[in-house]
């Protein structure tokens, strides 16, 4: 049944796709109002309908995704873009708690997981803080902002999953594809306007959240005693600090340093 849903999904991404360039906005109001309850129903088949505090936190955030893509339909002309905007960080608030509940923490971090702060860091805020901000009508700056920052958080807590090996990467592929769907949205929708760029959100939304979803069903699913897993960051760095290889270029480095630093004498004594 599951294989179904996700023909389904396809099938209705792809038709959600033609019924926006063809303008016609009565199918597109029902196609975007199915994408979420048709990923709660996928979800509801892999968990065999479970009803558990994180299961009922799934579901909540499938209902409520539907009324997110469907605000901004609605209300094209007036304030579709707060409601769909307030709606969505209630959506990524359902999934923070989610990965909470995971056992998901970041505290006492090492500087081998920097890397898993300073990307979603990066793009965020340079891109909401120096691009986006300057273009945003002033009817969303404040729930932009708002947003923004829960991506981050978003993102960080994607990246610190304590699961299993699959569900951690599709995961972290899940809120990845959150970010770059948010880049396409404000450049594509608030800076430079084209539509059939914008047109495929709809398949950037629906692998985000599809995978967001198949990330905590696999989790939910897992009943082994798998070690959490700690990402590839940590693993590649710790074994480049324990290479020979690296030791050379690090002695490499510093004789090089050293070099340039007696040509930078002599320059100047002369």
């Amino acid at each position: 049944m599951q294989r179904v849903i996700t023909v389904l999904l396809a099938i209705l991404v792809i038709f959600n796709i033609y019924v926006f360039l063809n303008d016609s906005r009565t199918a597109l109001l029902i196609g975007a109002t199915l994408l979420m309850p048709l990923l709660g129903v996928y979800y509801g088949f892999a968990r065999k309908w479970a009803f558990t505090g994180i299961d009922k936190l799934m579901y909540s955030a499938c209902f409520i995704g539907a009324f997110s893509d469907l605000s901004i339909y609605l209300n094209y002309h007036g304030n579709g873009e707060l409601t769909q905007i307030s709606l969505a960080c209630i959506v990524h608030l359902v999934y923070i708690i989610i990965f909470q509940k995971e056992g998901t923490r970041v505290y006492n971090l090492q500087w081998k997981n920097s890397l898993k702060l300073a990307f979603p860091a990066s793009f965020v805020f340079f891109f909401f803080g120096f691009v986006l901000l300057k273009v945003i009508p002033d009817t969303v700056f404040l729930v932009t902002v708002f947003y923004a920052f829960e991506l981050f958080v978003l993102l960080v807590l994607g990246y610190f999953r304590p699961v299993n090996k699959r569900s951690y990467w599709v995961g972290v592929t899940g809120v990845t594809i959150i970010l770059l769907k948010d880049i396409l949205y404000s450049e594509f929708y608030f800076i430079n306007q084209d539509k059939t760029i914008h047109a495929l959100m709809d398949v950037t939304n629906a692998l985000a959240y599809y995978s967001i979803t198949l990330a905590v069903a696999i989790n939910q699913n897992d009943k082994t005693t798998t070690p959490n897993y700690p990402g590839f960051i940590s693993k590649f760095i710790k074994f480049i600090s324990r290479s020979h290889m690296a030791r050379i270029v690090s002695l490499k480095f510093i004789n090089l340093r050293y070099q340039i630093s007696l040509l930078y004498r002599a320059a100047n004594r002369h």
